[in-house]
């Protein structure tokens, strides 16, 4: 009797804790989100994707250059990346892939919403399409796979003409409006656009 006793209070007593934990599972702190510049960003701008780094003339895009890294034009690739990640291959061929843990961590990013965490940018004073627009044009938007290779080249006067395109795509962040499909945009490229297009898109 006194052996049912205690095996009933062990029991009641277990019961107890695992509810209570239960109840107070808000309690228990969530896994930190997967920060794109400290998480996603090391792993595309070494290793194995020396190509996009290299600052040679090759058919790969650039994601980094000396110690500039082209944010936009990583997270531009974000849907080429998600493919990749779940069971598909690298966009450039070859047998170049991703560690199962790396594969992991982009997997999670874009699951989390594939979010720029970067701490912003200001931009001030006159910003025009020689000195502003078209460096980043050509580290983001320039490849075989883009802008100049499948996709037409954009000029000055081209872009001028699809002003409704560019302001569609920065009022969504590259989530809508443009026509390849849906891109990712950071928040200075956003800023430097929109502040390029309200000043009347000098040259």
């Amino acid at each position: 009797m006194k052996k049912i006793t205690i095996a009933a209070a062990i029991t009641s007593m277990l019961i107890y804790i695992l509810s209570s934990c239960y109840k107070n599972k808000e309690d228990i702190l969530a896994l930190p989100k997967v920060s794109f510049r400290n998480d996603v960003v090391p792993l595309v701008t070494a290793g194995a994707c020396g190509c996009h780094n290299n600052g040679i003339g090759t058919r790969a895009v650039q994601f980094s250059h000396a110690d500039t890294i082209f944010y936009d034009a990583i997270l531009a690739r974000t849907g080429l990346f998600k493919t990749w990640v779940n069971g598909g291959f690298h966009p450039g061929g070859g047998v170049i892939d991703f560690k199962a843990n790396e594969k992991e961590l982009i997997k999670r990013w874009i699951d989390e919403g594939a979010q720029d965490d970067g701490g912003g940018c200001t931009v001030a004073g006159t910003i025009t399409y020689t000195a502003n627009i078209l460096p980043l044009y050509s580290t983001t938007c320039k490849g075989s796979t883009c802008h100049g290779g499948i996709a037409v080249g954009l000029t000055f006067t081209k872009m001028v003409e699809k002003k409704s395109v560019l302001t569609a795509m920065m009022n969504s962040g590259g989530a809508t409006g443009h026509p390849g499909g849906t891109i990712s945009l950071s928040s200075c490229t956003v800023k430097l656009f929109n502040e390029w297009i309200a000043q009347g898109q000098p040259q």
